[in-house]
């Protein structure tokens, strides 16, 4: 099988998004995506999941699409084996987590291949800082503590804002 400078550049995006995962405390991610992006620069199962997303810039996060969808299946119950290597549905992280992973990705490659087109929605804490002025002027004000409660997308990561 012939590979392509596509596979190459996406195989790349997926080895420095984990690193970031790697950084940011994700062990779970951080071991597969170099995994993941071993088989997609070999032209296999992941990249015919990706392929419609091939030549796209970094900022259209691949490997996240990737995850997400992968996710979205182990929430929906579609890929039971992996969930229990997935803590947000109460399983834990293990060796022998890739193949399963990767069985999971042949078995629904055209519902990952049309929700990886579908981009993501990132919540980060840094995002919080434009609040950190207006929650000083209110706590100047006020000499109050002050609360927060979060009743948006950011799944309760905008409470983080004072750290």
């Amino acid at each position: 099988m012939s590979v392509g400078t596509h596979e190459t550049a996406m195989a790349d995006l997926f080895r420095a998004q984990a690193d970031l995962c790697g950084q940011l405390g994700s062990p779970l991610y951080a071991g597969l995506l170099p995994r993941c992006a071993d088989d997609i620069a070999a032209g296999g199962p992941l990249w015919t999941a990706l392929r419609d997303l091939a030549g796209c810039p970094a900022d259209a996060y691949p490997a996240l699409r990737l995850l997400g969808s992968v996710h979205r299946l182990v929430l929906a119950g579609q890929a039971p084996a992996l969930a229990a290597h997935y803590p947000s549905v109460g399983g834990s992280p293990g060796a022998d987590v890739w193949p399963v992973f990767r069985s999971v990705v042949i078995e629904h490659t055209a519902t990952i291949a049309t929700l990886v087109r579908r981009p993501p929605q990132t919540n980060e804490v840094g995002r919080a800082a434009s609040l950190l002025g207006g929650f000083l002027q209110v706590a100047r004000e006020t000499g109050l503590p002050l609360r927060l409660l979060e009743v948006g997308a950011s799944a309760g990561l905008n409470l983080s804002w004072d750290r």
